[in-house]
């Protein structure tokens, strides 16, 4: 697993990104700010062979030195293949051979939830409500977990999903609300 941290030295406002690779220093980026010879030559000082020593330095050059690590939010897409992956492993009980036709369906899949939703956390929220209610739709479609056949019929999907459940608004809203989302309008 590879973590970057940005590192600040404040004295001279120089940033610097800090590549650590399954736990263990790789790479060092100058990013913007000053940076000098003598500089160079004591960067050896703050930057830890080890990422789990980076609390050790927080400590040690606290006001001097200010290391951050840098999270990336996963994106709708990483979302949505992430449902869908642990919806087919609990479904199927064998992880789904994911190809570039399944990525497209899952883009068309976000796009029309997307359109229906309000937000790309709504969309989300959606998906997942399919995806839980799947054992409970009509045996048609509960046998084709295929994506690019849930991609062509996600209409009918959709309309059976909230046909059984009769409090599907209610159970959208209480999702929603899980999420953080207020206020949501059921299309």
């Amino acid at each position: 697993m590879t973590n970057h941290y940005n590192i600040q030295i404040t004295s001279t406002n120089t940033f610097l990104k800090a590549t650590f690779k399954n736990g263990k220093f790789k790479k060092l980026e100058h990013l913007r700010g000053k940076l000098n010879q003598q500089m160079l030559n004591n960067l050896c000082r703050i930057i830890p062979l080890k990422a789990e020593d980076i609390p050790n330095y927080q400590n040690r050059y606290k006001g001097k030195v200010v290391y951050e690590l840098i999270v990336k939010e996963k994106t709708i897409y990483t979302q949505f293949v992430e449902a869908w992956h642990e919806f087919y492993l609990d479904y199927a009980k064998v992880p789904p051979k994911f190809t570039g036709i399944d990525g497209r369906a899952i883009k068309q899949i976000i796009s029309y939830l997307k359109s229906i939703s309000t937000s790309d956390q709504e969309a989300i929220a959606l998906w997942q409500l399919i995806l839980q209610n799947w054992n409970n739709i009509d045996a048609f479609h509960r046998k084709n977990t295929d994506l690019k056949y849930i991609n062509s019929n996600l209409n009918k999907i959709w309309i059976n999903v909230k046909n059984c459940t009769k409090n599907t608004k209610q159970t959208f809203a209480n999702a929603m609300e899980s999420e953080t989302a207020k206020g949501f309008k059921f299309k």
